[in-house]
């Protein structure tokens, strides 16, 4: 084993040491609790952000069936009028022709 593997060991046992003096002292716990809690409220804050999109494009389709079936009815009621108005229409023009 070289020199440098030596460091490598000497270096592990050093960080075993301070994660164990760490853990003996509770500062781990206490750090694990707060990444723990922080996680916790950024997972709430995304579920709500979430909840929010999904309720605006329920909202946005909501929107465009309801403007999807004011669209239809209009084109119907203007295709029952269309057909009077063109009557109506070509018999004004071919009561002018007859005059003319």
């Amino acid at each position: 084993m070289g020199l440098h593997h030596g460091w490598f060991v000497a270096a592990g046992a050093a960080g075993a040491a301070a994660v164990s003096g760490l853990a003996s002292s509770g500062y781990l716990h206490k750090a694990a609790v707060a990444v723990t809690t922080c996680g916790m409220r950024i997972c709430d804050a995304v579920n709500a952000e979430c909840q929010s999109v999904a309720d605006d494009a329920a909202d946005a389709h909501a929107a465009a069936r309801r403007q999807a079936k004011i669209d239809a009815a209009v084109k119907a009621r203007l295709d029952e009028l269309e057909a009077g108005i063109r009557k109506e229409v070509t018999e004004q023009v071919d009561s002018e022709g007859a005059e003319a």
